[in-house]
């Protein structure tokens, strides 16, 4: 018992020691990168918080135009198996002619499986609307996809993705 008493009374005059200052260099206060997100009050209207970082109101999907992939191009992909079972389908086109033909020949598949495509090489939104108009109810969007292709080790387009793997 007498130990155990030592033990403790050991254990609690280290832990109750000041803290020792090693060294201290000084520093820089990180205000000055808040200060750029720090909303601006109206002075006209107190209750109005304007945020200058904010999206124009007018911001429109155009203003996202042109979509480039610096590491896609169009070409021929080989077909690989994957075990993805949480990956929705999508899928991955350019402007050009041999993604136009794709989307059209496996647009009834594409619907039936739900696909999400991606717009990856696109320059102005009148060819984005021409896309939609063949994609008809498949949702596509313009998106760069060089962090996908690097992830996934694609270097081409035309290309789907789903749980089962990568084909074209």
């Amino acid at each position: 018992m007498r130990f155990l008493t030592i033990f403790f009374l050991l254990c609690y005059s280290i832990t109750a020691s000041a803290l020792e200052v090693i060294a201290d260099v000084g520093g820089e206060s990180a205000l000055r990168f808040y200060e750029p997100i720090q909303p601006v009050i109206d002075p006209n209207n107190s209750d109005t918080v304007v945020n200058s970082e904010m999206l124009p109101p007018t911001f429109h999907e155009k203003d996202l135009l042109p979509i480039v992939s610096h590491l896609m191009t169009v070409g021929k992909v080989s077909p690989r198996a994957m075990n993805l079972p949480t990956m929705q389908p999508i899928f991955l086109i350019g402007d050009d002619a041999t993604s136009e033909t794709w989307l059209k020949q496996r647009l009834a598949y594409l619907t039936e499986i739900s696909a999400t495509g991606f717009v990856v090489n696109i320059n102005d939104y009148e060819r984005l609307q021409h896309f939609r108009t063949i994609a008809k109810s498949v949702p596509l969007l313009p998106v760069s996809a060089d962090d996908l292709a690097q992830r996934l080790k694609l270097t081409h387009y035309p290309v789907l993705i789903t749980n089962q793997g990568i084909s074209q």
